[in-house]
């Protein structure tokens, strides 16, 4: 849960940078950074970025340094990692889909109840175009019954 490498990247920067607790009086955490660097607690991601932000050190750096602590690599090959995997997800579109999901700096409310799994529902009017039966369709994509039947009878 990187309880650990967060406490010890939290002290580090601290003492790295001559920052004593009472520096930290802006922050909502200030009174339990004891508790985080001792690794007693755990912290929210934005707790974490506001105490990021005090300490004058990049979020994305912070993480970076936890991670690569958890992994036991270099800090540089967490990062070369994560660039990889947002060169990927971008190559595949998920930038521009993200995009859509923030406007004007706030979240688009999505409707209500579960998303649908296009793939999924793709694959069970496939067979169900072909001639397969539900009970067909169960097996061969290995879904849930109550799940094919609700792909069955969509529009």
């Amino acid at each position: 849960m990187l309880t650990d490498e967060v406490a010890a990247a939290i002290r580090t920067i601290r003492t790295k940078r001559g920052a004593g607790y009472e520096d930290l009086a802006d922050v909502s955490v200030q009174r339990s950074i004891s508790a985080l660097e001792q690794g007693d607690v755990n912290i929210s991601l934005a707790r974490l970025a506001e105490l990021a932000q005090a300490l004058d050190f990049d979020l994305v750096a912070l993480l970076a340094l936890c991670v690569s602590l958890q992994n036991s690599e270099p800090p540089e090959a967490t990062l070369r990692r994560a660039s990889a995997e947002i060169a990927s997800f971008s190559a595949l579109g998920g930038i521009t889909l993200l995009k859509t999901h923030i406007v004007d700096n706030k979240l688009v409310q999505r409707s209500r109840g579960k998303p649908s799994n296009t793939s999924n529902a793709a694959a069970v009017k496939k067979l169900k175009d072909e001639g397969y039966s539900q009970t067909d369709a169960v097996k061969q994509l290995g879904l849930a019954k109550s799940t094919v039947h609700r792909y069955w009878h969509k529009d």
